[in-house]
């Protein structure tokens, strides 16, 4: 009995053991995937933005489309910083998509066949909004929320907007500044004319304004609002 009782012994303690080693691997493999840097997926990684990187990751993993400055990768080198370029699905997988909000303030036909091309073709966006005023309201109840205001009086809708503290509004002419003031402003509420644009201008346009997933504010405005 006792030769049995020793058997049955070794044989738990080699279970307990084997359970021992697979938990912790489960840990490493949790932590790891913890550490994983993010994905810097802006259209320009400068001197600035690796500067402050390099202090917190080994590896910057980048997304495609994102130009690298030639200083920015001189930097890396001297640090020992390795790029790592990621694919769009990874970047995807990514991003805090936010909620987006929709307001049409503007009455023709062209706007209103872009209404209906934006919620057919997108789930995204998610809030339609009645005016400037609801959206700025419904913008800065939360830090990842984002809205699109199509009007005939962007200047106006900028100005209405910038009054509600914690949102950052930005009119845009094309897909390039869009680009800009996600970039340069964290624009979270996007004005746009729709005079002179086509539908397909405008739904670039707005796809450009979801590219980078939630809003983000940029550390450089510390703290201030202002807008473009």
């Amino acid at each position: 009995m006792s030769s049995r009782a020793s058997s049955i012994e070794l044989v738990a303690r080699a279970v307990e053991s084997v359970l021992l080693e697979l938990d912790r691997g489960r840990a490493h493999r949790d932590r790891s995937r913890s550490r994983m840097p993010a994905i810097f997926a802006e259209r320009l990684l400068s001197l600035r933005k690796v500067e402050d990187l390099a202090q917190r990751e080994q590896v910057i993993r980048v997304a495609p489309g994102t130009v690298v400055t030639p200083l920015a990768r001189d930097f890396l080198k001297r640090q020992g910083v390795r790029l790592e370029w990621v694919s769009r699905s990874e970047v995807e997988q990514s991003l805090e998509r936010g909620e987006w909000g929709l307001v049409i303030a503007s009455r023709s036909g062209l706007v209103e066949a872009l209404r209906r091309t934006l919620l057919e073709s997108s789930q995204e966006w998610r809030a339609q909004l009645a005016d400037v005023e609801s959206a700025a309201s419904w913008v800065a109840a939360s830090p990842t929320r984002g809205a699109l205001v199509v009007t005939d009086e962007a200047a106006v809708a900028v100005w209405l907007a910038c009054q509600r503290q914690g949102v950052r509004a930005a009119q845009a002419t094309d897909v390039d500044a869009v680009d800009r003031a996600v970039r340069q402003l964290g624009v979270n509420l996007l004005v746009i004319e729709p005079a002179g644009k086509s539908i397909a201008l405008l739904k670039q346009m707005s796809l450009a304004f979801q590219r980078s997933g939630a809003p983000r504010p940029v550390e450089e405005l510390n703290g201030k609002e202002r807008s473009v």
